[in-house]
């Protein structure tokens, strides 16, 4: 493995094949057996496969909440009109460990007058038998409590064989700007209890009540990949926008285990946001297990 600090860097393990940026933390690309199964996704993403939420994801909407009695606006980051999973995935990171199998990154994030949030991040990045494990934990380092959030957002490979399978509860669906709009049943075609194909239009919904545990499986390479996510995750953002092929070259479909609902800073109950006091953490794993198909 290369000295720390540099820009990119592959991490190699048996079948598994992963290239991972200091650009915002983000991984490249995942490959397994030569296999894509994480994608760069383009648009304002650029090149990222994969890449952190901190201190927050998703939108949050006018650009302003309040808390305890204190209104904080944000500027948007992005070419969307709302500002779009915190600050972590456009910030250059400090490689700090660099091993064949194991890196690891920090961000240091101070507060603006367009971003109150001040921050230290860390992120791992690490191979085993046949899974790559994913933590993330972030510190509040300002003066007062604020909402925090943590999340991953994986570009999954998207074909039309491809097949899911998880358990969630709810569904809201998508209103005015991508933000969530209310709480419903969730609808057949997106209900994966059981495994079924993704389907091929757009989606931009959270899931509330997502039991940690989901299935990817590729017939057109026999890959079966789990994944496996902390109690923190209880929320699985699914993201689909079959349009991008023509952009981009890659087809692909986001399953984003996050803490909170989109726009969670202005709802009653903050939506799985953890407040955190000066000085407390908030953390989480997501690994992902890598099976060929008996």
């Amino acid at each position: 493995m290369s000295a720390p600090n540099r820009r990119d860097l592959t991490l190699t393990q048996g079948d598994l094949k992963v290239s991972v940026s200091a650009q915002g933390a983000s991984l490249l690309r995942t490959q397994w057996r030569g296999f894509p199964v994480l994608v760069p996704a383009g648009g304002p993403s650029g090149d990222a496969a994969c890449f952190p939420l901190v201190p927050f994801g998703n939108r949050i909407a006018g650009n302003r909440f309040d808390f305890r009695e204190r209104s904080y606006g944000l500027a948007p980051n992005s070419g969307d009109p709302l500002i779009l999973h915190g600050s972590g995935w456009l910030a250059d990171w400090n490689v700090v460990e660099a091993e064949e199998e194991n890196v690891e990154l920090r961000l240091s994030s101070v507060a603006s007058a367009c971003d109150p949030y001040a921050y230290d991040a860390f992120q791992q990045v690490s191979l085993s038998e046949d899974c790559l494990s994913l933590t993330l934990r972030v510190t509040n380092r300002g003066d007062v409590a604020l909402p925090f959030g943590v999340g991953f957002h994986p570009f999954f490979r998207w074909t039309a064989d491809l097949k899911v399978q998880m358990h969630t509860k709810a569904l809201w669906s998508e209103g005015e700007g991508h933000l969530p709009k209310a709480r419903q049943k969730v609808p057949a075609d997106l209900d994966f209890v059981a495994p079924r194909a993704v389907p091929a239009r757009w989606i931009n919904n959270a899931f509330e009540g997502f039991g940690g545990k989901a299935q990817l499986y590729w017939p057109d390479i026999g890959l079966e990949v789990m994944l496996h996510c902390a109690p923190v995750f209880d929320v699985m953002m699914i993201h689909a926008a079959p349009e991008s092929l023509a952009a981009t070259g890659n087809d692909f479909v986001c399953l984003e285990p996050m803490s909170h609902l989109p726009d969670a800073h202005n709802m009653p109950d903050l939506g799985g946001l953890s407040i955190l006091e000066p000085g407390e953490v908030l953390s989480g794993t997501i690994a992902m297990h890598f099976r060929a198909d008996a």
